[in-house]
C-alpha cells in the first residue's frame, strides 16, 4: 500500500509582482522535497485518496508543544493551592475546553483534599484541544493550555450510548449488549475480598456493574467503611456541607479498576439503605453531591448514572425531587452520561422523561418487556429480578434456571436483564452486596447466552404473540422455555436459504439442524430451555 504524504505550506509574497523564473524553480523544489517526504512514492492522483482517508489525517493533527491522549481517556490537572473556606458548595475551579473545529466544553473541577485541587477532561472527538481555566484561586486561574486528543486504541470504544432507540452501542459505532451484574457494596470490603471480586470479574464476562456511591446498610452488608462521605463537627454529626474527599477516591479507584476490566459502572447516585443519614439531606446538600460527584467521575467514560435504587423507598423525596435532580444531572453533565432511575415494586418512574436515556427496572417478570419499549421509546434493562441464591427473601432465593430463564425471554422480548447472586456465606460475604467469590450457576450460561447475540452483532426485536421470538435481518432466535414439543415447525420469511441450529440454553450447546429454505420442520429432544436459531447463509457461504 503506498505511503501517502500530505503536505501544507504557506507562502507569504511581498506586495511587489513575483519573478516569473523565481517562481519556476520554487516550484521544482517544492516537487522535489515533496517526492523525499513521502518516502520517493510518487502520487499520480489523489483517486485512492477517499474522504474518509483526508478526515483521519485531520484529526490526527496534532501540535508539538501539546500532550497526546487518546479521545475519551482521561486527561488531569492538578494543584497545590491553599484551602478555601468552602471548596464545596460552587465549583474552586473551572476550564474551558476548545477544539480546533470551535466546539467548547465547559468542566468543573474540584477540591481533592490536602490542598489539591483536580480538573478533568475527557476529548469526545481527536483533534487540537486547548484550555482555559477559571478560578478564584490566583494561582490556578488563567492557567491555559493545550492536548493532542489522537486515535483510540483498540479497546477503547468510548462511551456506550443509546443506539437504534431500543439498543446500544459504543461511542465508535461497535454494538454494546449491557449483561451486568450486582455489587452495591464492593469497593470498601478489604483488600482481600476485593480482589477477589476482580478475579471474578475478569473470570466472568458481565460488561456492566451496577454499584452504590454511597455506603450501604442492610441485610448481609451492616460492616461500616474506613472513610465516610462527609467529615463531622463538633456535635459529631456528619456535616454535609464537607465533603470527604478520601471516600471518593475510594469509589473512583473501583471505577477505575472497572474501566481497566472493560466493564461499565452503572452508579447508584442514592439509595434508602442508609444508617447515617445521608439519604436524608435535603434538595441543596443533594445538588452539592451531585456537583461533586459528576465533576470527579464525569470523565471516566465507562460512567453510567442511576439517580437512585428503588426510588420510591427514599421517603424524604418527591416525584418532584426526582424529576428535578435528574435534570440538575442532565445539565450539568457535559459528557450526556447514560442515566436512569430503578423503581421499588410500586410502579415505575415516567421514564418519557427527556432526561431518561433508558429504561431501568426491578420486576419478577419480564414477559411484558415490549410493551414498556413501545410506551417508552427507549432501551430496556429489567436490572433486577432477583437474584440467584439461597438466603431466606423470595427476591434472593431463584434457581439458577429461574434467573437464567428470564435472560432469555428478555433477550427475545428485545431488552436486557442484570444478573446477581445471593448465596448463604458464614461471613456474610454476598456477591450481590460485597462481592467476592461467585459461586452460581449462572454466569458460564449468560456468557453462552451473550456470545451467541454478540455472534450476529445487532440488537433483536422481539415479535408481538404469546411465543418467544425475536428477530434480526436474516435471523431468528425463539425460546420455547420449559415447553418441550416433540417437533418445531417455522416458515421461512423469503426464499433464502437458512441455518438451523438447535441451541441448549442449560447445557451450553449448539447442535445443527441442518439448512432450509421455505419452511422449517424438526424433531426436538425432549428437553427444557431450548431455543432455536435460524440464521439466514450468505450468498458467499
Amino acid at each position: 500500500m503506498p505511503t501517502y504524504c500530505t503536505y501544507t505550506s504557506e507562502i507569504i509574497f511581498s506586495q511587489h509582482k513575483p519573478n516569473f523564473y523565481s517562481m519556476k524553480y520554487l516550484i521544482y523544489f517544492f516537487i522535489f522535497t515533496c517526492l523525499i517526504a513521502c518516502d520517493n512514492e510518487f502520487i499520480e492522483d489523489n483517486t485512492d485518496i477517499t474522504p474518509e482517508t483526508e478526515d483521519r489525517t485531520e484529526e490526527e493533527e496534532v501540535n508539538p508543544d501539546y500532550d497526546n491522549l487518546e479521545q475519551w481517556d482521561r486527561f488531569e490537572l492538578s494543584f497545590q493551592a491553599e484551602v478555601l473556606t468552602d471548596p464545596f458548595s460552587t465549583p474552586p475551579l473551572s476550564g474551558i475546553f476548545t477544539h480546533s473545529d470551535g466546539e467548547k466544553m465547559e468542566i468543573n473541577g474540584f477540591y481533592d483534599g490536602d490542598s489539591t485541587y483536580r480538573i478533568r477532561f475527557m476529548p469526545t472527538k481527536s483533534g487540537v484541544w486547548t484550555y482555559e481555566l477559571s478560578s478564584e484561586l490566583d494561582s490556578i486561574n488563567g492557567v491555559s493550555g493545550g492536548i493532542n486528543a489522537i486515535s483510540p486504541s483498540v479497546e477503547n470504544h468510548g462511551m456506550v450510548k443509546v443506539s437504534n432507540t431500543y439498543h446500544f452501542a459504543y461511542d465508535d459505532g461497535s454494538s454494546y449488549f449491557p449483561f451486568g451484574t450486582t455489587l452495591y457494596a464492593w469497593f470498601y470490603q478489604g483488600e482481600e475480598i476485593e480482589n477477589q471480586t476482580i478475579e471474578s470479574l475478569q473470570e466472568s464476562s458481565f460488561n456492566k456493574v451496577r454499584m452504590c456511591v454511597m455506603p450501604k446498610f442492610y441485610d448481609y452488608c451492616v460492616n461500616f467503611p474506613p472513610e465516610f462521605p462527609y467529615e463531622k463537627n463538633e456535635a459529631g454529626d456528619y456535616d454535609f456541607d464537607k465533603i470527604n474527599p478520601a471516600y471518593f477516591q475510594d469509589v473512583e479507584n473501583s471505577i477505575e479498576e472497572l474501566l481497566e476490566l472493560g466493564i461499565e459502572a452503572d452508579v447508584i447516585l442514592f439509595h434508602p439503605y442508609d444508617y447515617w443519614g445521608f439519604s436524608r439531606m435535603g434538595t441543596d446538600a443533594n445538588k452539592k453531591y451531585l456537583q461533586y460527584v459528576i465533576a470527579r467521575f464525569g470523565a471516566y467514560r465507562n460512567v453510567w448514572w442511576s439517580m437512585a435504587n428503588e426510588y420510591q423507598l427514599l421517603e424524604d423525596f418527591t416525584e418532584e425531587d426526582w424529576d428535578e435532580l435528574g435534570q440538575y444531572v442532565a445539565d450539568n453533565d457535559p459528557y450526556e452520561h447514560l442515566n436512569s432511575v430503578h423503581n421499588a415494586k410500586r410502579g415505575f418512574y415516567d421514564f418519557s422523561k427527556s432526561w431518561v436515556t433508558h429504561v431501568s427496572v426491578q420486576v419478577e417478570e419480564v414477559d411484558e418487556i415490549m410493551d414498556w419499549r413501545d410506551e417508552y421509546q427507549k432501551p430496556v434493562i429489567a436490572d433486577e429480578v432477583g437474584y440467584e441464591g439461597d438466603i431466606p427473601f423470595e427476591w434472593g432465593d431463584l434457581s439458577p434456571n429461574l434467573l437464567l430463564d428470564k435472560f432469555w425471554i428478555a433477550t427475545t422480548k428485545g431488552g436486557y436483564v442484570s444478573h446477581g447472586e445471593t448465596y448463604e456465606d458464614p461471613n456474610d460475604v454476598l456477591w450481590w452486596a460485597k462481592g467476592g467469590k461467585l459461586k452460581g450457576e449462572t454466569p458460564e450460561r449468560i456468557t453462552f447466552l451473550q456470545n451467541i447475540i454478540e455472534d450476529y452483532g445487532y440488537g433483536l426485536t422481539g415479535v408481538s404473540g404469546d411465543n418467544y421470538i425475536a428477530e434480526g435481518e436474516g435471523y431468528i432466535l425463539q425460546y420455547l422455555g420449559e415447553d418441550t414439543p416433540d417437533t418445531f415447525t417455522y416458515d421461512i420469511p423469503d426464499d433464502g436459504t437458512y441455518q438451523v441450529d438447535i441451541i441448549d440454553t442449560w447445557n451450553m450447546e449448539i447442535e445443527s439442524a441442518g439448512e432450509f429454505s421455505n419452511s422449517v420442520s424438526i424433531d426436538l429432544p425432549d428437553t427444557q430451555y431450548l431455543a432455536i436459531r435460524i440464521q439466514k447463509k450468505s450468498a458467499s457461504s
